[in-house]
């Protein structure tokens, strides 16, 4: 299982310069004119930087290579409420809806009581 964590950078250059310098990251590796980078922490763990004001997964939490079959049963084992909603912007807080299929793999999307969404993905 991956853990991605999502953030907004004002300045791609300068927040790519900084996570270089924390994490010793090859200065020619992730930049290259995009909108975005990715920081590894671990095995486990990746740090996603965008420089788009509100990126697709702003203030979200991505879990990737989550098994969706055991996560959709244990949500469904605990009744979390369910969604038919495909959208995740227009869950309603404390539902979650899936499994959605997706070229080359499954997600479910979780609204949490605040409206932080946490995707599994299963790529």
């Amino acid at each position: 299982m991956r853990i991605s964590f999502w953030l907004y950078s004002s300045n791609l250059e300068k927040s790519f310069d900084f996570y270089r310098k924390v994490f010793d990251l090859d200065p020619e590796e992730n930049l290259k004119k995009s909108k975005g980078f990715s920081v590894p922490i671990g095995i486990h763990f990746e740090l996603k930087i965008s420089s788009l004001e509100k990126p697709q997964n702003a203030g979200s939490i991505e879990i990737n290579e989550a098994n969706i079959e055991e996560t959709y049963e244990r949500f469904i084992k605990n009744r979390l409420p369910e969604t038919a909603q495909s959208d995740p912007k227009k869950m309603k807080g404390g539902t979650f809806s899936g499994p959605w299929e997706y070229p080359g793999g499954m997600a479910l999307f979780l609204k949490d009581p605040d409206n932080h969404s946490i995707f599994f993905m299963e790529w």
